[in-house]
């Protein structure tokens, strides 16, 4: 592969306003969709530490590391960590495959009146499952959706900063993806756990 891992050094940094106050209502919103669970399962939804992975995402705003304004998050769920990138004025796009998230998500962001997107359809660009072994049991392979660029005349190409949550044991296959079909000097920052993010750039 052709990335190599940058250090992120500051993540405890206060995060502005507008982006606290989107992480309430966002926070708020998940715990309405727990305390419904039953109602609306949705047993492919994990979420990540939102608050720690807007403190990554400002360390890498502030230590100039991100050469463009456009941001993507694959598999963005309610869209909270797209909401963040829209705080803080990128042009932020989330994927996801699950029609009743993007509808939450997209009614989300609006109301708090953040221009962020959200796009249905699959994170993937075509030609990415065959980067994958053949055994591989992948959750990213089991939907069915089509690749959601090709609908808003884009490609991963235009992506100055990739985010993702991986599932266990897919994290590898996501910087293939990424490898294969960003463009030089991208970032790929990936969530790894509690207190654990990664941050690549594409050589």
């Amino acid at each position: 592969m052709t990335l190599f891992e940058i250090p992120l050094t500051n993540t405890s940094s206060t995060l502005p306003a507008d982006v606290r106050v989107w992480l309430e209502l966002a926070q708020a919103r998940v715990q309405r969709y727990w305390d419904q669970f039953p109602t609306k399962p949705l047993p492919q939804y994990v979420e990540c530490d939102f608050e720690f992975v807007a403190r990554a995402l400002l360390d890498c705003e502030q230590s100039g590391l991100i050469d463009g304004r456009m941001f993507v998050e694959w598999g963005c769920g309610f869209g909270v960590v797209t909401g963040v990138a829209a705080a803080l004025g990128f042009e932020a796009v989330g994927i996801e495959a699950e029609e009743f998230l993007c509808q939450e998500g997209q009614a989300l962001l609006a109301s708090a009146n953040l221009s962020g997107e959200i796009w249905h359809g699959n994170f993937l660009p075509h030609g990415a499952r065959n980067l994958a072994e053949a055994d591989d049991p992948l959750v990213s392979l089991t939907h069915d959706a089509e690749p959601a660029y090709p609908a808003h005349d884009c490609s991963v190409q235009d992506f100055a900063i990739i985010f993702a949550y991986p599932w266990p044991g897919e994290e590898h296959f996501l910087k293939l993806v990424f490898d294969r079909f960003a463009r030089s000097g991208a970032l790929l920052l990936l969530f790894r756990g509690p207190f654990q993010i990664e941050l690549y750039r594409k050589k």
